[in-house]
């Protein structure tokens, strides 16, 4: 299960995929290739959360916030590396990296998103003891 799926960038930004989008031999989209970057996303988005404490990969279905994330970085990774680099697509690595911002927030505190319902909070347990009465050194 990944968080975003095809549809999921196609539903947020209409048409950017068919534009600049990778192709396969045919030149149809290459359904391989973005589901490589939604991987991409996926692992990116579970580092950060695994950092906070939280149990990855999450339930389905995933928070608003994280599918508009890996939406964001998805669509970026997907997008060829000659496109990539020209100003038609700057928006898509804007979004990239406010996007990998907002996963830097989320990781140093500075943001705390809800927690998933069927997430439980993680506690610390301390524990502490006396010495050994017994062993190599002592009877």
């Amino acid at each position: 299960m990944t968080y975003a799926t095809q549809a999921d960038i196609e539903a947020r930004y209409p048409g950017e995929l068919a534009q600049a989008g990778p192709r396969d031999g045919a030149g149809d989209l290459d359904a391989v290739a973005i589901g490589r970057a939604l991987v991409v996303a996926d692992s990116l988005v579970d580092m950060t959360l695994r950092t906070i404490g939280w149990a990855v990969p999450l339930a389905d279905p995933a928070p608003d916030w994280v599918v508009e994330i890996a939406v964001d970085l998805a669509l970026y990774t997907a997008t060829p590396t000659a496109l990539a680099s020209q100003d038609d697509f700057a928006d898509r690595g804007k979004r990239f990296d406010a996007a990998l911002e907002r996963l830097r927030a989320i990781a140093r505190g500075d943001i705390l998103p809800p927690r998933p319902a069927d997430q439980a909070a993680v506690t610390t347990v301390y524990t502490s003891s006396k010495p050994r009465v017994f062993g190599r050194g002592a009877l």
